[in-house]
């Protein structure tokens, strides 16, 4: 990205930068232009809103102290660009971070998805939203990788979509039977829809009401209206989704490692974190049932 190598060329040769902040600093930038790319914008045209949903994506990853460092050098970058005159406002203007260091991400429960994913579905944009959450609970996927997604993707014989995920890092994600006949369903429904706005040649599998690919923004609102809804109190975001995913296979005994590998997660202390969701959800599970644990409450 231009902008980029530009900012970067600037604070090394003009401002005098240390290598180190340069490096650390290209590393947090191309990060960024990777979700750029993904959710189809750029630099102009990334809004408070898309910026809300990066922090939002970086929350379910990093620590504070590292969004912390990510959030300066994109404030930095965007404050070039804006005495340039390339951009007229920082979408990271205003975006503070809350303490979440210790607390552990929301998830549903096995009867909650249940629920959400059994309510009726009567136009297109129901199918469209039922397929979205089933493809995010079933694979794992980032919200940005299953927007990613292409129709030519899937690979029905395996039951498997190749994405790109952070880093333009390489990774198959699964599905089941009950996903793959759902996308079986949806497929002609979708490509019906795009027909009909005179749009047959459209790639991506999930589409906004206007038959092109489905805005990150728009994702994000989807889910913020079946929460009201189904009336939770609780988080729901597509990383709620992906939380829950990745708990239910801890509960029923996969390998960390092979979670590790599902999510993409580099680290794998990034996925230690199920861990200690599930144990929660055990001994919750345990006070509710345990006879004993009952005669202690």
């Amino acid at each position: 990205m231009k902008e980029i190598d530009d900012f970067l060329s600037y604070i090394d040769s003009v401002r005098g930068l240390s290598a180190n902040t340069v490096k650390s600093y290209r590393v947090d930038l191309e990060e960024w232009a990777d979700f750029l790319y993904k959710i189809g914008g750029d630099a102009g045209s990334f809004s408070s809103d898309d910026a809300k949903g990066y922090v939002r994506e970086m929350m379910a990853e990093f620590s504070e102290r590292s969004i912390l460092r990510k959030l300066t050098a994109l404030r930095t970058f965007y404050g070039y660009l804006e005495k340039r005159g390339i951009v007229d406002r920082d979408p990271f203007a205003g975006i503070s971070m809350r303490k979440k260091e210790s607390r552990l991400p929301a998830v549903l429960t096995e009867d909650e998805v249940r629920e959400l994913l059994s309510l009726p579905r009567n136009s297109f944009r129901d199918e469209r939203d039922h397929m979205l959450f089933l493809l995010i609970y079933n694979s794992g996927m980032r919200i940005g990788e299953a927007l990613s997604v292409n129709v030519g993707d899937i690979d029905f014989q395996k039951r498997r979509i190749l994405i790109t995920g952070k880093g333009d890092k390489e990774r198959f994600v699964f599905f089941s039977k009950v996903t793959a006949d759902g996308l079986r369903l949806y497929l002609p429904l979708r490509s019906e829809y795009l027909e009909g706005l005179g749009k047959g040649d459209e790639e991506a599998l999930f589409i906004g009401t206007k038959g092109g690919r489905l805005p990150f923004s728009s994702a994000h609102i989807i889910f913020d209206e079946y929460r009201a809804r189904l009336g939770w109190q609780k988080e729901f975001t597509p990383h709620t989704l992906r939380h829950s995913f990745a708990t239910h296979m801890m509960d029923r005994g996969a390998d960390i490692r092979l979670v590790q590998e599902l999510l993409g997660h580099e680290s794998i202390s990034t996925t230690q974190i199920y861990t200690h969701v599930s144990r929660r959800r055990l001994k919750s599970v345990y006070d509710d049932t345990h006879p004993h644990a009952k005669e202690n409450k």
